[in-house]
């Protein structure tokens, strides 16, 4: 076993985190490019698929590409010229299959350097490489005030009641958002990818499936799974019109908050619950401070608009902003940091992001 790091190093263990996982997401990317290269030949050459499709015509063409692709593997596929690209593709694609190996085992061998590791491993399905990915992508997160903080850099924080994931699909949203709100909410999407696949490594290893367990959202097995099955049972008796990928993933995502905040807690050695309560008094408490910290954010969004750059462009930032942290999120959260101070006139300090 790897001797742990004291505090101080553990800095340095969260930079070589974040550097690797660089190399491991460049590799993904490639990864990505192949197969979205792959389907779309397919897509194009093997089904009746057209660019005037309804949005649900084109999903289940895509799901037709997929089976497509398994067959071409396992070699049942009719047409011998895709089978053909299908394997030569993935050939092409073992390079970076080889690269993110090599990534992923460096990080979880670096990750369980870190003294919160020992609390992760006693947690039925979260392991190295998840913790890995989650500092990865937020830095040391004592630089959190708070773990609603770390929801929303991860993606996991709802603006007026619906997902980050949820505002990008034009067939899930009640309307557009504005450049402002996307800059004041940012949203990544491959970064909410990665995550959400931690979520399901941890739901599918403590809930015994539906039909396994002859319940309809599977049986609890630690309390992570118990959260999951709640929230299945409470959507499923006020929410009756979502579907169940709907609902698994409103699970998903209830259910990595909750596991998310225990984590914040156990780097932190602080009350999640306490954290969270300072911040919502200050942010849903109504008064002097609500109104300030509204204030403060719309000067932040004003700032970050304030360029003359094309829509092409402010797109571009945009993305930019939200993988890479971003003057504007991090702006907001430090004005935000300084209202909770002022309004609980508390003698503790809190660390802005």
């Amino acid at each position: 076993m790897l001797e742990k790091l004291p505090p101080v190093a553990e800095q340095e263990v969260v930079g070589q985190l974040k550097n690797v996982h660089r190399y491991r997401r460049h590799a993904m990317k490639l990864q990505q490019k192949i197969d979205r290269s792959t389907e779309s030949f397919i897509r194009v050459n093997a089904t009746e698929w057209s660019i005037d499709m309804p949005e649900r015509e084109r999903d289940a063409i895509n799901k037709e590409v997929k089976k497509i692709v398994e067959a071409a593997r396992a070699g049942t596929y009719e047409n011998p010229n895709i089978v053909k690209l299908v394997l030569n593709s993935d050939l092409a694609r073992s390079h970076a299959d080889a690269m993110r190996d090599e990534a992923e085992k460096e990080m979880e061998a670096v990750a369980k350097r870190l003294r919160v590791f020992d609390w992760v491993s006693k947690q039925k399905g979260a392991g190295a490489l998840g913790l890995a990915t989650i500092i990865a992508e937020t830095g040391d997160l004592a630089g959190y005030s708070a773990p609603c903080k770390v929801w929303k850099r991860l993606g996991f924080a709802p603006y007026q009641g619906l997902a980050g994931s949820s505002w990008k699909r034009e067939s899930w949203r009640p309307r557009a958002l504005t450049k402002e709100e996307w800059i004041a909410n940012p949203f990544s999407g491959q970064r909410y990818a990665l995550i959400h696949q931690i979520a399901t490594w941890l739901v599918n290893t403590q809930v015994t499936g539906a039909e396994k367990s002859g319940t309809d959202y599977g049986e609890a097995k630690g309390p992570y799974g118990k959260i999951y099955v709640a929230r299945r049972q409470k959507t499923a008796a006020e929410h009756a019109d979502w579907s169940k990928g709907h609902a698994r993933n409103d699970a998903l995502r209830i259910t990595m908050k909750a596991f998310l905040k225990d984590l914040w807690n156990e780097w932190n050695n602080r009350s999640a619950d306490q954290a969270c309560d300072e911040l919502q008094t200050t942010a849903v408490g109504g008064g002097a401070a609500d109104q300030a910290k509204g204030d403060l954010q719309s000067k932040a969004v004003r700032r970050a608009t304030s360029s003359k750059k094309s829509a092409d462009q402010d797109h571009g930032d945009l993305q930019s902003t939200v993988v890479g942290g971003g003057a504007a999120d991090q702006k907001i959260d430090e004005l935000q940091t300084r209202v909770v101070r002022r309004a609980t006139s508390s003698k503790r300090t809190t660390k802005a992001k």
